[in-house]
């Protein structure tokens, strides 16, 4: 069962964070039900649900967790002024797949049983650590009102395009390093970034940088200790 769960995360890790883009995000934010991307999404959403289920008769299940995507998603656009809404809103998502699953209980064709459970959960390690992180990351900061320096920003609000990319290499290694344990090398990485952006003399900028770099070293380190000790690699 928890292999079949870990397959429907991943399935939402994909429709959520990979196949939307953040101007989808704003008209749904924006226009709630009268958005056309909300429908589009909650497609997308059932279509990854029912093809990573490996089963046809999971259809209505996938459908049950794409329409309570579309409800969700939609009454974001009511509470758009509260803080932690992103945080709210994946965790809600989360829990209706997980309930999903085991009210399905019928886990995966025999066929598709070979999928090893411990690759799943790797593969999904190595996703949540390259973009959801930058996502979560900048909901943090929201969510804790520490403002981006002018000029810090890309026209669209996300986080520089340098920045992400920094931040998926620095998460993707510490996420491999953690695996190897080889905690060290994390360290390293982490004071000699700490080091170089100090070096700046942006004190603001550098304060910024650092609650970023934590962050985003925090996220992986979290996925990697929890995928290590549960699978015992």
């Amino acid at each position: 069962m928890v292999r079949f769960v870990l397959l429907q995360i991943l399935a939402h890790t994909i429709s959520d964070f990979y196949l939307q883009t953040g101007k989808s995000c704003a008209d749904k934010a924006k226009n709630g039900f009268k958005s056309p991307k909300l429908y589009i999404h909650a497609l997308i959403t059932f279509v990854c649900a029912w093809l990573l289920s490996f089963s046809f008769n999971f259809w209505w299940v996938a459908l049950i967790i794409a329409t309570t995507h579309l409800l969700v998603d939609a009454m974001k656009s009511y509470a758009s002024k509260c803080k932690f809404i992103f945080f709210i809103d994946q965790i809600i998502h989360i829990v209706v797949i997980v309930a999903a699953c085991y009210f399905w209980k019928g886990g995966l064709p025999e066929c598709f049983c070979c999928l090893d459970e411990k690759y799943i959960a790797l593969l999904l390690g190595v996703l949540v650590c390259i973009k959801p992180s930058n996502i979560i990351i900048k909901e943090i900061f929201k969510a804790a009102n520490i403002k981006v320096n002018k000029g810090s920003e890309d026209n669209t609000g996300d986080l520089p395009n340098a920045g992400k990319l920094i931040g998926v290499v620095e998460r993707l290694l510490s996420f491999v390093f953690v695996l190897l344990g080889q905690y060290e090398a994390v360290g390293f990485i982490i004071a000699a970034k700490s080091l170089l952006r100090f070096a700046e003399g942006d004190k603001a900028k550098s304060e910024y940088v650092l609650i970023g770099t934590l962050l985003s070293f925090s996220i992986a380190i979290f996925v990697g200790v929890a995928i290590k000790l549960y699978y015992g690699l």
